[in-house]
């Protein structure tokens, strides 16, 4: 994307209206520096969107302090915290976070747009649909108590598959112009069903889709501003809502109980509940207070420095750094399948958080998990001067990964829509680093097989005729 001087000027202003001058424009400039380097013609938009994302977690608060007329230090959930200290090394985080990845990647060509295009209307937009289908089916049923079997987490890899099946579906149906009214209606579906188990996803599908919907696009027209301006207002709205009623919803899957069990099996029962308890939550009389307190909510639940701050507070004054532990424990934990290490401890987010904050936090046995993240870990393990040292190798395997699979893929286009899964861990911030490694390594290894072994039988079955690239 083209930054050009008048965008600088805008943010020098605002930064000079702001009571965190210096803060505001490093995180601007942080803002711009993604939008110009890791929007590529040609190229997934994936990745992009992941690492805005990315931005909103550690920055948020920034401009949200400055909307709100409160200072940044009083945002504070948990008492006098250096929230103005996490975002920094927060936002120095992410941009050796950046540097990793863009030393990978920016060498990295990309076909033509007309090549792209050629390849994509070679496909049969109705098999893509069915397989996509059933492939949704098989991840609702590993989805299920399955997932607790030792060993059996690696199936979890076919949820992965979904969403390179679902880019590819839109990327050709955008490319073909055609099935555009069924292909909607499924994501709309997918949406309105995610909200009928404990965690509504409707937030993956919206990152999936928009990157997909972009990855073909070499520079945004007036429609697609205004598609993307409809599509972030409406799932806004829908996250306010989200945030302020998940509460009792909750409570009424799992029948009362503290726990991620639900009890309610029936899903259009379960969305029929969310909405009676939207109705009431969002009613005439209450809707402008509900939606303020959700508005609110939603920021600190997007934010994610003040776990930064609570460390930074309780380590290393009375806690001592680890000196990298915790990064070695994590690797430990993901080089030990448990399908072979059948005794190995399960690690609890809550634990690890409550230690290194100093704050109790609840555990999946009441129905949550607090995780400390990528950065505070580093944190805990190094100190605020070489933390930055494993998050740039961090940065530098998700830029590494990303390329290979591009330049690998069966084609071009398969290589293209592998990158859509990494929205499950890019956003490393708030993931724990053992589920970061454990993730983003599986996903690896699964499209490394998929890719080998597996694609070029669906492939043929999905073309119109046989062709490779």
């Amino acid at each position: 994307m083209n930054i050009k001087l008048p965008h600088i000027l805008f943010l020098f202003l605002l930064s000079v209206l702001s009571t965190e001058p210096l803060l505001l424009f490093y995180a601007g400039a942080l803002l711009l520096y993604i939008l110009k380097y890791f929007w590529r013609t040609d190229e997934p938009k994936h990745l992009l969107v992941n690492l805005l994302l990315y931005w909103a977690v550690v920055a948020i608060l920034i401009p949200y302090a400055e909307l709100s007329s409160k200072p940044l230090i009083e945002h504070s959930k948990y008492g006098q915290t250096d929230i103005r200290l996490a975002s920094w090394l927060g936002l120095i985080g992410l941009t050796f976070y950046l540097l990793g990845i863009q030393s990978m990647t920016s060498a990295l060509q990309i076909v033509s747009l007309e090549k792209l295009n050629s390849i994509l209307e070679k496909y049969n937009g109705r098999r893509i649909i069915l397989i996509y289908i059933i492939v949704s089916l098989l991840t609702a049923v590993l989805g299920s108590p399955i997932i607790h079997i030792p060993g059996a987490q690696l199936f979890l890899s076919i949820g992965y598959m979904k969403w390179v099946l679902l880019t590819l579906l839109i990327a050709h149906t955008v490319v073909t112009n055609s099935n555009k009214t069924l292909v909607v209606f499924i994501i709309a579906l997918e949406v309105l069903l995610s909200f009928s188990g404990f965690w509504a996803a409707f937030k993956d599908y919206i990152l999936v889709a928009i990157g997909a919907y972009l990855m073909l696009s070499p520079k945004l027209s007036f429609k697609a501003y205004v598609m993307l301006g409809v599509v972030f207002l409406a799932t806004l709205f829908i996250s306010v809502v989200w945030t302020y009623s998940k509460g009792e919803y909750r409570k009424y899957l799992t029948g009362g109980e503290r726990s991620q069990i639900i009890v309610q099996q029936g899903q259009f029962q379960n969305i029929f509940k969310f909405i009676d308890i939207v109705k009431r939550d969002f009613s005439s009389s209450n809707f402008s207070s509900s939606f303020s307190i959700g508005m609110e909510n939603l920021v600190y639940r997007i934010s994610y420095v003040e776990f930064l701050a609570l460390t930074i507070k309780q380590v290393p004054t009375y806690i001592p750094h680890q000196n990298g532990l915790l990064l070695e424990s994590a690797f430990e934990h993901v080089l030990k399948p448990r399908i072979l290490f059948p005794d190995k401890k399960p690690i609890y987010d809550s634990e690890l958080t409550s230690k290194y904050t100093g704050v109790q936090f609840s555990g999946a046995d009441q129905g949550t998990s607090f995780s400390l993240g990528t950065v505070a870990e580093s944190y805990v393990d190094f100190g605020k001067y070489y933390m930055f040292i494993p998050i740039f190798f961090f940065g530098l395997w998700i830029g590494w990964m990303y390329k290979y699979f591009i330049v690998n893929g069966y084609n071009i286009i398969w290589g293209m829509c592998y990158s859509a899964p990494i929205f499950q861990f890019a956003w490393s911030f708030p993931v724990p680093t053992s589920k970061f490694l454990g993730w983003s390594i599986t996903y690896f290894i699964s499209f490394w097989f998929f890719n080998k072994y597996l694609i070029q039988y669906l492939d043929k079955w999905l073309l119109k005729k046989a062709y490779k690239n």
